[in-house]
């Protein structure tokens, strides 16, 4: 189990500090766009960017879960090729069409996107029009991303992103500070950025397309992936509705402002991502061993380790940094945006509900359950849309945060209960409640006001949870030996 458990851990940390870099990158954005975007700007990049998520689920229609459960199940390389050439054909065209569409209903779509397009201060037609060219450039590359991962090709799958997203934020940057371009400069470095990746990966696309079309497989590979639409569609509801519904109620400055706060939840989002990326061929991979259960059941608990020491680590520091005057850079986040930093810790949680839901869907892939998702996600989207239309008007943008998290944590319940029934997994909710229990009074103690005011010594908590997990019975002898062979070699030798 634990050799296992250390490849995934090995694609896990490469996914993880991929996007963590990747993110970094990102993240120098954010700061700067705080300084170069009023908050009315930066709430029209999100809402785009809401588009363009919802849009990306519809030019791939499911097929990117197909990919991968037929791809890594099938061992006969000659059928392999039969399946990406299928799929990736298939793909073509309908995202030619999708983005002939889009190039001719721009008007129409800037209405939807925006309340107000005129308040965009630009033509919010052409936005719209470019992002139609980046969700073409972005769906076409999906696939040798895709065989990357199956095949466990991690570092090249993150060299090529890292040097994407650089070449996207060094573009944004430079569009914006020297050639004026405003939220337009955002989304033309995205598709530029984009652009150059997917001809970086057309040697994997020659390599693996065939001039094969399988009709016969065709409804197969619908039957599964369709269900996948309306489900990811309800997790993008979930994900980014509230924006919309703030932009209504208080207004698109608002919207910047927890936009701001929500995106330094990247931080928790890389590490479940990270996992995400290693953990569906993992399991894939080993579903017929007789240990595979078990090893599953184990993953969560680590997951849940890992998740919930970063969470505090986060919480300690991320606020202070943001606040503060750094050297050279002053600032990092820019006073008006300060509000948002409260939905900060609430989104972390979320976001490793969510980490919690890619755990569960273990059963779903292997017994074929897809029918299951559009029920669990769309029983989340409609507590997520409900939570904020009645709550955003008294409590504003920090009932969208909590509402998040609610609907996370029904999406993960809900799926837990329902693939049960179909894949059992015998969890270890004993120590996972231990893990939960004592982050909690972890998290209870550093609200103390002394530890507010010297914030710095909140750090020497962390090491007080690990030591707390082990008085309470965390962790299992196993564990305990294995990490004293690894501290103390020496001495695990005699």
């Amino acid at each position: 189990m634990f050799q296992q458990i250390r490849r995934l851990l090995k694609h896990s940390v490469v996914y993880g500090m991929g996007h963590i870099l990747t993110r970094m990158v990102s993240f120098i954005l954010l700061p700067y766009l705080t300084h170069a975007l009023t908050p009315e700007d930066y709430g029209a990049v999100t809402l785009l960017y809401t588009f363009i998520a919802i849009a990306i689920v519809l030019y791939c229609y499911g097929f990117d879960i197909t990919f991968l459960r037929y791809y890594i199940l099938e061992t006969d390389n000659s059928k392999r090729k039969q399946i990406f050439s299928t799929i990736f054909w298939c793909t073509l065209v309908t995202s030619s069409l999708f983005t002939i569409i889009i190039a001719l209903s721009t008007g129409w779509l800037s209405t939807i996107v925006f309340e107000n397009p005129e308040s965009v201060g630009l033509s919010a037609r052409y936005l719209i029009l470019i992002s139609g060219l980046l969700l073409f450039s972005d769906t076409i590359g999906l696939y040798p991303y895709l065989y990357l991962r199956a095949v466990e090709k991690s570092i090249p799958f993150i060299s090529l992103k890292t040097t994407g997203i650089a070449l996207n934020i060094g573009l944004a940057i430079i569009l914006i500070s020297y050639f004026d371009r405003g939220i337009a400069g955002v989304f033309e470095a995205n598709a530029i950025a984009t652009t150059f990746q997917l001809l970086c990966l057309l040697p994997v696309i020659v390599k693996n397309l065939r001039f094969d079309f399988q009709f016969e497989r065709l409804r197969e590979y619908i039957r599964f992936g369709f269900p996948n639409i309306p489900s990811q569609i309800f997790v993008m509801v979930i994900e980014l509705s509230n924006r919309k519904i703030i932009e209504i109620i208080l207004g698109l400055s608002v919207v910047g402002i927890f936009s701001a706060g929500y995106k330094l939840g990247l931080f928790m989002a890389v590490v479940t991502m990270g996992f995400r990326f290693a953990w569906q061929p993992f399991f894939l991979s080993i579903a017929d061993q007789p240990e595979a259960k078990n090893t599953f059941s184990r993953v969560f608990t680590y997951y849940v380790l890992t998740t919930s020491a970063l969470f505090l680590l986060l919480v300690f520091t991320i606020k202070p940094i943001m606040t503060m005057p750094l050297p050279v850079v002053g600032i990092l986040i820019d006073p008006v945006y300060w509000e948002g930093l409260k939905v900060f810790p609430i989104i972390l949680l979320a976001h490793m509900c969510n980490g919690a839901y890619a755990n569960f869907m273990v059963g779903v892939y292997i017994k074929k359950k897809t029918g299951l998702m559009p029920i669990v996600t769309g029983i989340a989207a409609a507590v997520n849309i409900v939570g904020n239309i009645l709550l955003i008007p008294i409590y504003g943008m920090m009932a969208a945060a909590w509402v998040t998290l609610f609907s996370y944590f029904v999406l993960a319940a809900l799926l837990y209960v329902l693939i049960q029934k179909h894949y059992r997994i015998h969890y270890e909710w004993r120590r996972v409640m231990l893990l939960i229990s004592a982050g909690g009074l972890i998290y209870l103690i550093s609200t103390i006001p002394f530890l507010q005011t010297y914030w710095l010594l909140k750090l020497f908590l962390l090491p007080v949870y690990l030591i707390l997990l082990r008085i309470i019975g965390f962790f299992l002898p196993e564990e305990l030996a294995g990490l004293k062979g690894k501290l103390f070699p020496a001495k695990a030798d005699r």
